[in-house]
């Protein structure tokens, strides 16, 4: 978390210094489905290119007794005239730490279960953003994407003396941030010298 802090400081100060740079703060619809807060920014870093960094959390999604936190930076490349408008390709990276647990109280100490993992994923990403109202500083996309993802998970009975289920591994491809996220446009003026 300390490190995506971090990223977020550096893209600001990026665009504090940079001239007529733009940035845009941003969520996703989709995950507050699953009572997951994200909140990620986005900064212009050329004629048709963006970059864009995203934080999301998870705390008792669903009712379940889950706890998850991942981050995803993402490069785009816009097609048409102009960076935040229209139609863009992205290569994301990802990474998230979860843990989750099967019981409740009323569950038998001998049956409790403990589950920790991570998993990371590199993935291709495509959308289209469509300007909201005249001024166009409200943006809404539709997005999706495919990716490879690597992930690592343990699980250990509660109960001492029984064993732990060696660590799982594995890839799969899957499909990755299919969504429908809303921006804001914040201009950064250049400074006067």
């Amino acid at each position: 978390m300390k490190r995506l802090l971090l990223t977020m400081i550096i893209i600001l100060s990026l665009a504090e210094t940079a001239t007529a740079q733009m940035l845009a703060l941003r969520t996703d619809a989709v995950p507050y489905m699953a009572f997951a807060p994200n909140i990620g920014a986005e900064i212009v870093t050329g004629n048709k290119t963006t970059f864009m960094v995203e934080a999301i959390g998870a705390y008792h999604s669903f009712g379940t007794n889950m706890i998850a936190v991942g981050a995803s930076p993402e490069f785009r490349y816009w097609f048409h005239g102009r960076p935040m408008s229209r139609g863009f390709l992205g290569a994301s990276l990802f990474g998230a730490a979860y843990r989750w647990h099967n019981y409740e109280e009323t569950t038998p100490m001998a049956e409790r279960r403990t589950y920790k993992g991570k998993v990371g994923a590199a993935a291709l990403t495509f959308g289209y953003v469509w300007g909201l109202g005249k001024r166009e500083r409200w943006n809404m996309e539709l997005r999706g994407g495919l990716g490879a993802y690597r992930y690592s998970e343990k699980s250990r009975y509660s109960v001492k003396g029984t064993k732990e289920r060696p660590a799982e591994k594995g890839w799969a491809i899957l499909p990755y941030k299919v969504g429908l996220s809303f921006s804001y446009i914040l201009p950064v003026e250049p400074r006067n010298k």
